[in-house]
């Protein structure tokens, strides 16, 4: 008798358990397809903010290269107008 008791009792408790296991197994399911899809949009834009990050490496590039030759030009206009100034002199020099 006891032994019925006790086989009947596990047979419940292992239903219970399977139960249980069965009833979550749908909201585990759920949860992870709603991952799944939150770790695709993660992914994506992470790939769009790559892009972006390397769109803005290159303009920064591109404006250091445009400083660097306004910089050149800067420093020749500086030199070209001393030039001139130089053969004013020179030229006023000689009308004397």
């Amino acid at each position: 008798m006891k032994r019925v008791i006790c086989t009947i009792l596990s047979l419940f408790l292992i239903m219970i358990l399977v139960g249980t296991l069965v009833g979550c197994g749908a909201d585990i399911k759920a949860e992870n397809e709603k991952l799944k899809a939150e770790s695709a949009n993660l992914k994506s834009d992470n790939d769009k903010l790559k892009l972006e990050v390397q769109k803005l490496k290159e303009e920064i590039q591109k404006a250091s290269e445009k400083e660097a030759t306004i910089s050149t030009l800067t420093t020749e206009n500086e030199a070209l107008k001393k030039q001139v100034e130089d053969l004013k002199t020179q030229l006023a020099k000689k009308k004397k």
